[in-house]
């Protein structure tokens, strides 16, 4: 009888727990990411942003067109990420990529050194004669590049600290 019980009790506890974390799971899916979806719209040059498992490793992605003000945007979609890590999804194309490998030599001296201003010379130099625009931004916390050529755009967040904010970003 008492074993009975105990197994009884058991069973129930088992079912009250799965209905709880299957709750749990339709809550974060229905309500947060709609809410995260709806709030990062709100943020100009945002097209969505939703939270996905890459990897068992959570990170946002942002799927952006023609985004301005890089650093305003980024900062609005930390507050939105809670911790999460996120990655801009750009339209860039390969000549986009090439300028900006040839850019992480004068970006990576820049943060080691600290000469951040051969840093944004070098790097308009170099976007100049590419015939690529260059949008540049910084902060205390990380460095905001937009590259733009034609209907392309390349985003890049180089954090300086090493925050873990910011994933590489990647072509949609």
């Amino acid at each position: 009888m008492t074993n009975r019980r105990i197994l009884l009790i058991s069973l129930v506890g088992f079912v009250i727990f799965g209905v709880l974390l299957g709750g749990k799971l339709i809550y974060q899916k229905q309500w947060v990411d709609v809410s995260i979806l709806s709030q990062s719209q709100q943020i100009p040059g945002v097209v969505s942003a939703e939270v996905v498992n890459k990897n068992n490793v959570k990170e946002m992605d942002v799927t952006t067109d023609n985004l301005t003000n890089l650093r305003q945007a980024s900062q609005a979609l930390v507050k939105l990420a809670d911790n999460i890590p996120i990655r801009f999804l750009d339209h860039r194309n390969e000549s986009l990529e090439k300028l900006f490998g040839q850019m992480q030599f004068a970006i990576q001296e820049g943060i080691a050194v600290g000469n951040f201003t051969n840093m944004e010379e070098s790097l308009r130099t170099q976007a100049e004669k590419e015939g690529v625009q260059l949008e540049l931004e910084m902060d205390n916390e990380a460095i905001y590049l937009i590259l733009n050529q034609g209907q392309a755009q390349l985003i890049e967040v180089i954090e300086r600290k090493g925050q873990d904010e910011f994933l590489s970003s990647e072509k949609e």
